[in-house]
């Protein structure tokens, strides 16, 4: 059986891409690296999202099927591990402090507690 998915329409899309600087909202990569970009959305289809605008996001390919194949939330909490760890190594206390705050929010709520974050 073939899905009916809710498909953003080619405004749709160019909307996304032009708001989201044509870079995956994950790593920042995209256009100008030679990436190609997908937009999609959000909160998939099967959990209700809606191809709107405001549920549509631009991932590069590497992202997206880390998305698919993982929730999002657990995605997101492995990006602000990432760049709290190259803050650190950095010695960017304010990016190292930011992230910090995200990620106690996943602690504190215990949104992906097998993700260990090491301060």
């Amino acid at each position: 059986m073939v899905k009916n998915f809710d498909a953003f329409s080619n405004a749709q899309r160019e909307a996304i891409l032009e708001r989201d600087n044509f870079q995956c909202v994950f790593c920042g990569l995209g256009k100008r690296e030679g990436l190609a970009l997908q937009v999609v959305q959000v909160i998939p289809k099967d959990l209700g999202g809606r191809a709107e605008i405001s549920n549509g996001q631009t991932l590069c390919a590497q992202h997206n099927f880390k998305k698919k194949n993982y929730k999002q939330t657990e995605t997101g909490k492995k990006m602000f591990i990432r760049l709290y760890e190259l803050a650190k190594e950095k010695g960017d206390k304010e990016t190292q402090e930011f992230c910090a705050q995200i990620l106690e929010v996943f602690e504190k709520n215990n949104v992906n507690g097998h993700i260990v974050w090491k301060k």
